[in-house]
């Protein structure tokens, strides 16, 4: 499989200054009491980006920059999140549910062929948020924000094909390669005819009886926050 992970950082600025002097000057660390630390405050974030792409165009070519190609009126004119397999037998998810096996031993497997998929989101921001908690008190909180304009995109998300392969001969089934090439065609006096290629849309597919492809936005608005429940400071509290 060709995964790709990205995660930039858009709005995040740090200066650091280092001063040198040649009389060293020693600060002595200071305890500090719950009360103190309740009264400090201060605001910090970032502003993120999140791209995971598997088995696409732009999972495998590191030289992409984004999944599409927009022209100056905003409209895509390329996508890079087709599907691109050097081997298709390596781009599979196959599950053995419960060791089933048939007369001669030989395991049976769910497999589906052709794993892709692309998941962007523009922008999310992440920073720090006050809630009130159960007792009342100010409580310090992770705050994750989404908008509505930056939706979590959806490109291409599923798999090709679904099917019930059954190993041979010491193999395991979910390396089986069969595709669609010709079929057999019986005719209405119970003749057939064998060696008939079949439609351009199946030719050379690989083989199976299902598929399922997602494609879309999905639209988020709002804050998640996130908090430890039982964080009243007592000493038995777990924060």
């Amino acid at each position: 499989m060709y995964p790709r992970i990205k995660t930039s950082i858009l709005n995040l600025v740090c200066s650091i200054s280092i001063l040198a002097f040649t009389p060293i000057a020693n600060a002595q660390l200071v305890g500090m009491a719950n009360d103190e630390m309740t009264d400090i405050s201060g605001q910090g974030g970032a502003d993120l980006s999140w791209t995971l792409s598997l088995n696409h165009r732009y999972a495998k070519d590191l030289s992409l920059k984004n999944i599409s190609v927009f022209d100056t009126t905003g409209k895509a004119t390329e996508a890079f999140y087709t599907y691109s397999c050097t081997d298709n037998v390596f781009c599979r998810l196959a599950i053995a549910p419960n060791n089933h096996k048939d007369a001669a031993g030989n395991k049976k497997w769910l497999v589906f062929k052709g794993i892709q998929g692309t998941l962007q989101i523009d922008q999310f921001s992440l920073d720090g948020a006050t809630i009130i908690n159960r007792d009342g008190n100010p409580q310090t909180a992770l705050q994750i924000s989404f908008f509505d304009d930056k939706p979590l995109k959806i490109r291409n998300l599923g798999f090709n094909t679904l099917a019930v392969e059954t190993g041979d001969a010491g193999v395991e089934g979910y390396a089986n390669n069969m595709i669609y090439s010709t079929y057999t065609e019986k005719k209405s006096d119970g003749t057939t005819v064998a060696g008939l290629d079949v439609p351009t849309f199946d030719k050379n597919t690989e083989k199976g009886f299902m598929g399922l492809n997602t494609h879309g936005n999905l639209h988020m608005s709002g804050n998640l926050k996130i908090f430890s429940f039982n964080c009243t400071g007592a000493g038995t509290a777990r924060c």
